[in-house]
């Protein structure tokens, strides 16, 4: 399970360095490519072939299904960690998530997203202003 918030810097050249708890958890191979709100989302294989499943059984006749699926796919990356535990962004990921020289990299439970600072601070700030409305609306208890 990915959990918490990394601060991290992406070099000149695009590489990010994972946060090691992450590493651990993902194994020699991952995928990232674009995640929903403007961030980079990645997964660990098994989970990468978990959404592939799901994807398949999307009618491929509807239009926004076609859309979403070439979408995700086009800019996804196989992705293996360097010797300092870095990965190489693509410059169409990064452009996806308005990445430069910054980046904050967040777990969510079977995946982890990577979120350009302001970006991740706005929706931070709008997800804690809505989180009691949110949490009344779920049919979950905690």
């Amino acid at each position: 399970m990915f959990m918490g918030e990394f601060n991290h810097t992406i070099d000149a050249k695009g590489r990010l360095i994972i946060p090691a708890k992450f590493r651990n958890q993902l194994g020699e191979k991952f995928v990232i490519t674009r995640g929903m709100d403007q961030c980079l989302a990645g997964y660990p294989l098994s989970e990468w072939q978990k959404l592939q499943t799901k994807l398949a059984t999307l009618p491929m006749t509807k239009k926004n299904v076609r859309q979403f699926v070439r979408f995700l796919y086009s800019a996804a990356l196989e992705c293996e960690f360097d010797k300092q535990g870095r990965v190489n962004l693509s410059p169409t990921l990064m452009k996806y998530a308005s990445l430069s020289q910054q980046s904050i990299i967040v777990g969510v439970a079977a995946h982890f997203e990577i979120w350009e600072p302001n970006a991740w601070e706005k929706y931070s700030q709008e997800a804690e202003d809505n989180f009691a409305d949110v949490a009344e609306n779920l049919d979950f208890d905690f």
